[in-house]
């Protein structure tokens, strides 16, 4: 099993023990709902905070590519929102993606992510969430290129 999958498979078990150690110690996570972190106390927050704020996850990664130092794989991601986020609670969200995982290979690193960032439709995600048109329209204008 790859790193990706393993990755994935933790993800789905709600395992955040096993997800740090698909990472590095000082691995980067670009997430496109909880912003970016670094480092492995910086990762277990936001996966202790994903965890907390939804449930029933299930990340399925659908076509994996990778090489010794990148992974790039299509997935589609589903949860369901818990009290934490009262004005989504119970709310189911499935949406489509694409991750890319830059990955060492260094001695004792075992193949690990040294560099996580996604690339997904946050609108969709956001409309199933139950946010107004007008707050999409304000979250998605601050990923739009300037100059």
């Amino acid at each position: 099993m790859n790193v990706v999958e393993r990755f994935a498979e933790a993800f789905n078990r709600r395992d955040v023990d096993g997800l740090l150690a698909c990472f590095t110690a000082d691995a980067t996570y670009r997430d496109l709902f909880y912003g970016p972190h670094a480092g492995q106390t910086a990762l277990r927050g936001m996966f202790e905070r994903m965890f907390h704020e939804g449930r029933d996850y299930r990340w399925s990664m659908d076509a994996i590519v990778m090489d010794d130092r990148r992974a790039a794989a299509e997935w589609t991601f589903g949860y369901t929102a818990t009290a934490a986020v009262p004005r989504s609670e119970g709310r189911r969200v499935r949406f489509s993606g694409m991750s890319i995982f830059e990955l060492s290979g260094g001695e004792g690193e075992g193949g690990r992510i040294r560099a996580y960032r996604e690339y997904a439709n946050t609108g969709a995600a956001l409309l199933q969430l139950g946010f107004a048109p007008e707050s999409i329209a304000k979250v998605l204008s601050r990923g739009l290129p300037t100059g």
